[in-house]
């Protein structure tokens, strides 16, 4: 592993945990702190920067210092990117389904069928186990509970979501944009951070609402969101008041981060650079 000392908006330690030669990785999406088993996963889609249906997409497993676990942990996915725990299984999003992966076990439980979908992109766990999974493409949030799946919200003010968080009783939303064409992810301006009630449905942005990335991932670190612009390739901290600063620039196709609070730690996938990379956010 390689260490660097990064001193620039924020103080910081980067962990490199490896890079593309070593195949551990290939294309990957989404990275998840899991704390009970002291674990990061990583999704990847597979097959490079494909959303096929082909059976080429796994998720690998790290321990909490960055070291391989297991590369394959759960192997012949599609093209898996957002995950989730709740109850002991790990929920990762997939092409028109949600796999329930025991984590114990790396055991496939079952494939949860999302009706009409077209791309399912992140996944958000409440403490009560309500399962929520974005549909980029459509405007949609799912809501998968006891199994039983339903749309919880479908409209354009999504402007196309794609990263998901619960903090508190909000779930925070990392829109991609309003897309002008699904297939190429044009957009008519970037996105911005919303938030919805988990109550009311209300959608409201945070902030003033102003577009501000084409943003992949966030996540909630105490008074403040970590988000990533994935086409700018930057590293965002935005404030409940929705002021941001950038921490990071210069990578390509940085996608959906996660976070480990007991070490204070992001972890940040690097889909073009083939490459995991833990950042302590501890000066």
């Amino acid at each position: 592993m390689l260490k660097i000392s990064f001193i620039g908006l924020l103080c910081a330690q980067i962990t490199l945990c490896f890079a593309e030669e070593e195949m551990i990785l290939d294309a990957p999406e989404n990275a998840y702190w899991h704390g009970p088993s002291q674990s990061w996963f990583v999704s990847n889609l597979g097959g490079g920067l494909s959303l096929d249906k082909d059976g080429v997409g796994w998720v690998a497993r790290f321990d909490a210092s960055g070291a391989v676990a297991a590369p394959r942990w759960v192997d012949g996915l599609d093209a898996p990117t957002g995950m989730a725990a709740y109850d002991g299984d790990l929920y990762v999003t997939d092409r028109g389904r949600v796999h329930q992966i025991e984590i114990n076990s790396a055991k496939i439980k079952r494939s949860i069928a999302l009706p009409d979908s077209q791309f399912l992109n992140d996944v958000a766990a409440t403490a009560d186990g309500r399962i929520f999974v974005t549909d980029t493409a459509t405007n949609r949030i799912y809501e998968i509970t006891a199994g039983e799946v339903k749309v919880w919200v479908e409209s354009t003010a999504l402007q196309n979501p794609n990263g998901l968080w619960v903090d508190g009783d909000k779930l925070i939303i990392a829109a991609w944009g309003p897309m002008t064409d699904v297939a190429t992810f044009a957009t008519e301006h970037p996105g911005t951070l919303l938030q919805i009630d988990l109550g009311t449905k209300e959608i409201t942005p945070v902030g003033k609402g102003e577009p501000i990335a084409n943003f992949d991932g966030v996540v909630s670190v105490e008074d403040a969101y970590f988000a990533t612009d994935w086409t700018g390739g930057r590293l965002l901290k935005i404030s409940k008041k929705g002021e941001v600063s950038v921490v990071l620039s210069g990578f390509q196709q940085l996608a959906d981060l996660g976070f480990n609070p007991q070490q204070k730690q992001l972890g940040l996938p690097v889909m073009k650079d083939n490459r995991f990379i833990l950042l302590s956010l501890e000066p």
